[in-house]
């Protein structure tokens, strides 16, 4: 075998890869024969060069010898072993897509363990995303990258949206007979009502604090939601505020009535 340099003999590894990885779900080629007409080539191409040879002088003759998918027709394979081979050999931005949509797939199916198989497709799709500069040129990737960025990014919105019911619905149903004989309420509608307002209230309360945090950072989301926010500005953070005010004046009013006519101080 010819000598090649370190560079040059990373080259001719990385196509007899990809040469493999397109043979191995071939029928009607053998792989370990094309392999060896690959290299037979490649000595008699470069018979008589200086050695090592280096690797621009390899990838002249690679690129005589073609894509290494050429060996074997695409047709012959099944859908499983394309998408296999796109995750071997295709470009960076593709292989990450793939696998991101693979991880999401399985994770559904695995629910609830699966959900860090989610978490996974999402980090990859992440990836894919720093790739490429303008989330635009992902075409056809978008497909694939989505699934878990949507999955993710909607359970992250739900919980910064909601994050006050998390401390107040447990809260109120360990306080209701402690405020129930506090207040000398024999029902319990009424107290529900109360706490039912105040709970929704606060929810009005931190979309208002929200609202102004995204006001002087409108870049947050821009961030934390890439690419679905790239056109958030100031006036969502404005109906943001609009929308806790009147979610915090309306509660606040409701709970005034509810306790003027059923609690006593």
């Amino acid at each position: 075998m010819i000598e090649l340099t370190a560079n040059a003999q990373k080259s001719l590894d990385h196509y007899l890869h990809q040469a493999r990885a397109y043979l191995k779900g071939a029928k009607s080629v053998d792989a370990a024969e094309v392999e060896q007409n690959i290299t037979e080539h490649i000595e008699n191409e470069l018979a008589g060069a200086a050695e090592p040879v280096s690797a621009d002088e390899l990838e002249t003759v690679l690129q005589k010898l073609g894509s290494p998918q050429q060996w074997v027709p695409e047709e012959e394979l099944p859908w499983w072993r394309k998408m296999i081979i796109r995750v071997q050999t295709g470009p960076e931005d593709w292989r990450l897509a793939y696998i991101s949509f693979g991880l999401f797939v399985f994770g559904v199916l695995l629910l609830p363990t699966g959900a860090i198989l989610i978490a996974g497709g999402f980090i990859a799709a992440q990836a894919a995303l720093s790739v490429v500069e303008d989330p635009t040129q992902l075409k056809a990737q978008k497909w694939l990258l989505y699934p878990s960025l949507m999955t993710v990014y909607l359970a992250l919105l739900g919980l910064l949206l909601a994050l006050p019911l998390l401390a107040l619905v447990p809260l109120a149903y360990d306080l209701e007979h402690t405020l129930r004989d506090r207040f000398k309420v024999g029902d319990d509608m009424p107290y529900w009502w109360a706490a039912c307002s105040v709970i929704v209230g606060s929810l009005g309360l931190w979309w208002l604090i929200q609202g102004i945090v995204l006001l002087g950072r409108p870049n947050i989301p821009k961030v934390l939601f890439r690419p679905f926010a790239d056109g958030f500005n100031r006036k969502w953070a404005l109906t943001l505020i609009c929308v806790g005010i009147v979610v915090l004046v309306g509660s606040l009013v409701v709970l005034n009535v509810v306790c003027e006519r059923y609690f006593t101080f």
